[in-house]
């Protein structure tokens, strides 16, 4: 029997990683037919799921500097699928907005998303798919 939790191929943490990059490589493929990156995907849903943010709050929830962030905004301002506005508490900052381009946009790649993951849990019951859930849960508490 492989040591599932010591070093080497079989262990989970070599496990998980491998998984993890031919999923997130399966994400990225379909969002990119889909007219997409990962990076833009992340954007437009935090914007779909928490409304509009002010950008310096949207680098810090995902974990990215602020000049990092500052060039994608830019990008999507230029597609049309974002504006900027001021904030009405605090006119320096900047407050990110989707448009109905963006919108749309994200509606195309959530059917990308969703398809990724369909091909992730192929083969899992729901009670199964459930049950890993709870268990990355309790493993990302391992780490704060």
């Amino acid at each position: 029997m492989v040591d599932a939790i010591g070093t080497g191929l079989g262990s989970l943490g070599y496990r998980f990683n491998m998984i993890a990059r031919q999923a997130r490589a399966n994400f990225e493929q379909r969002l990119g037919e889909a007219g997409a990156s990962f990076t833009t995907w992340t954007i437009l849903e935090a914007l779909t799921v928490h409304g509009p943010v002010i950008q310096r709050d949207l680098a810090g929830s995902l974990h990215v500097s602020g000049q990092t962030l500052a060039r994608q905004v830019d990008r999507l301002v230029e597609t049309g699928w974002l504006e900027r506005g001021e904030d009405e508490g605090d006119r320096r900052a900047v407050r990110l907005h989707l448009t109905d381009a963006g919108r749309a946009a994200h509606r195309r790649l959530q059917r990308a998303s969703r398809k990724a993951n369909e091909q992730l849990v192929a083969g899992l019951s729901s009670e199964e798919i459930d049950h890993l859930s709870e268990l990355l849960t309790r493993l990302s508490r391992n780490f704060g």
